[in-house]
């Protein structure tokens, strides 16, 4: 069934549709959940909290974009107001980038995980609202439409949020004399 006869079923309170829904989906909710939250535990916890989430606004869902793209909007929205209560200084705890070189270099292995720190550590240091776009943008691999969908901004400020985003980290990393 396709995901469109699932939601008009859900919204006439059939929860076998909600459920074949989230069965469909869950280890992406997940997975983006944890893209955000950097650890299994608080990332189980978003998930269900958007799934639930879900659950309680599917009537509101008014088909105007696929049910994908609420969907990834409603499970950043829940991880960025948990990273908020949480600890507001810090929304995302780690952006990693400790890829191991093809060649098994522990000397290059150790300058990409310097590397990553730093940028882990620079990427705290911007304001909140550049963050969802980088790790939509750099982590996630997503378009700009879709990304300004996600955030119900324009592609405009999309573009532009993600300009200025690095902006920032190339002056923050330049002042630490990493690049």
């Amino acid at each position: 069934m396709q995901d469109s006869e699932l939601v008009k079923l859900a919204q006439k309170d059939d929860e076998q549709a909600f459920c074949a829904l989230i069965q469909k989906y869950e280890k992406r909710i997940y997975n983006i959940a944890f893209k955000f939250m950097r650890n299994e535990y608080d990332a189980q916890d978003a998930a269900q909290d958007a799934i639930i989430k879900m659950f309680t606004n599917i009537r509101k869902f008014s088909f105007q974009s696929a049910f994908t793209t609420w969907m990834y909007r409603v499970t950043a929205n829940t991880c960025l107001d948990l990273l908020r209560k949480k600890n507001p200084s810090a929304d995302i705890e780690e952006f990693e980038r400790l890829a191991v070189s093809p060649e098994g270099n522990p000397a290059a292995d150790t300058i990409n995980r310097e590397l990553g720190n730093a940028i882990k550590d620079a990427i705290r240091l911007l304001p909140e609202k550049y963050i969802p776009i980088i790790v939509l943008k750099d982590m996630d691999g997503m378009k700009y439409e879709e990304i300004a969908e996600i955030m119900n901004i324009s592609v405009g400020t999309v573009k532009s949020r993600i300009s200025r985003a690095r902006e920032k980290l190339r002056t923050i990393l330049i002042s630490q004399n990493i690049l």
